[in-house]
């Protein structure tokens, strides 16, 4: 019996239009088919919408059993066939998967056994700076570097007015390289202080008067909702790749016992939530922590190379032992760090290649893009482009799955907290 023919087997016995973990608990109960992966109610879903009416996808089949009602389906000989589904209930097939892929969540999430993986959209939802704007920032930095006697170079010498500062902070904007990383080792070897480029980056973050400012969003709070909500569920872990303490003030808030974890001999409490800054740790009211040798300011090539070639440091291994050992949810990353990818893939590998995780992600919108590709895409049919856009994002998820990795879309950052109400909910 192939996957379909149980699907239809149970929406007769169901006998109404039925969501694909209804169909599935039906199936597993009557012994109509035996699911040799771990993402059951995903290759269901797949073969249900292969021949489902109105599918046009890569893998659609020719032959139709199906209709799709909201999130539920239903067979097309239990309808009239003269059935029209009103086009504002048929749900793009991105959307139908994630709501599988939530309800797979949540159900982990249950179970104890989700961590988080957080990047710095995460912060940037409370109004940090990007990555990008975080370098710019720190141009001032630099060019007060330059003027001071100790550099030892020939701006020093110069007659430097406020103006003049910002003019050559632009021309310094202008003549970086492409690669981010490097473009930091650039700022990082002028600066040229461990301790002065944490104060540095302290002062780019959280402004002036950082100790006056306060930094939320529902996306943070929601966190905080998600690491222990009311005492019933718990997170098992957060990996964070900010510097901030953000996610550490939220928690504080709800409350949530946790200890902040930044460096290889800190002794973890069973008891409380780890929060792993495995790149640095520099809270918003404390500057002690920037004069901590210990404390790696991941943030140029340098210590980037430090982390990357040491396939021990505490850093590597404590992401490996997170993604063996647990499903993890990735928010606000953009999956693009080399040395994360390698892990990711050494993880998989130890995984049996098992697809157990998941990465929230925004879909490409080319009404956003450049000039240039706006002109390229009013060169072809709406069409062909729409068709173009469905391939590129089903690549992305295949490369994706070779990593062990489902792919939970969205179109707006504002959706983010709406999913995350869905887990704790």
């Amino acid at each position: 019996m192939k996957i379909y023919d149980a699907a239809i087997l149970a929406l007769k016995e169901l006998n109404t239009p039925s969501t694909p973990l209804e169909i599935l608990e039906i199936v597993k109960k009557n012994g109509w088919y035996s699911f040799n992966t771990q993402n059951e109610i995903g290759v269901l879903t797949q073969a249900i919408r292969r021949h489902m009416k109105g599918y046009a996808g890569v893998q659609a089949s020719g032959k139709k059993f199906f209709l799709q009602q909201g999130n539920k389906y239903t067979l097309i000989n239990q309808q009239a066939q003269s059935l029209v589904v009103p086009k504002e209930t048929i749900q793009p097939n991105w959307k139908m998967d994630r709501q599988d892929y939530i309800m797979q969540i949540k159900n982990a999430f249950q179970r104890d056994q989700l961590s988080l993986f957080l990047g710095a959209g995460v912060s940037t939802s409370a109004g940090f700076p990007t990555w990008n704007a975080l370098l710019e920032k720190l141009n001032d930095a630099v060019i007060e570097q330059m003027h001071n006697r100790k550099f030892g170079g020939k701006l020093s010498s110069e007659i430097v007015n406020k103006d003049d500062k910002k003019v050559m902070s632009n021309l310094l904007a202008s003549l970086r390289d492409e690669s981010p990383i490097i473009n930091a080792f650039f700022l990082e070897s002028t600066i040229n202080s461990h301790v002065s480029l944490a104060k540095h980056i302290r002062h780019a973050l959280y402004g002036k008067n950082s100790r006056k400012r306060t930094f939320t969003s529902e996306t943070l709070s929601w966190l905080a909702k998600l690491c222990n909500h009311r005492g019933k569920y718990r997170i098992r872990s957060v990996v964070t790749f900010n510097y901030d303490d953000l996610l550490e003030q939220h928690l504080s808030r709800v409350p949530v016992d946790f200890m902040t974890v930044f460096k290889e001999d800190d002794e973890i409490n069973p008891v409380l939530l780890p929060v792993f800054h495995v790149h640095g740790y520099l809270p918003q009211h404390n500057s002690e922590f920037d004069e901590s040798s210990d404390n790696l300011i991941v943030f140029s090539e340098q210590a980037y190379h430090t982390v990357y070639t040491d396939a021990y440091s505490w850093s590597n291994i404590t992401q490996m032992h997170v993604l063996k050992e647990n499903i993890c949810l990735f928010i606000g990353l953009s999956m693009n760090d080399p040395n994360m990818r390698r892990i990711l893939d050494i993880a998989a590998r130890r995984n049996l290649k098992k697809v157990k995780h998941y990465a929230l992600m925004q879909r490409l919108d080319l009404e956003d893009v450049s000039e240039d590709l706006k002109k390229l895409k009013n060169q072809i049919s709406k069409e062909l482009l729409n068709s173009f856009l469905e391939d590129f994002h089903f690549s992305r998820e295949r490369l994706f799955a070779e990593f062990g990795i489902r792919i939970v879309w969205f179109e707006d950052h504002e959706e983010i907290p709406d999913i995350l109400k869905l887990i704790v909910k």
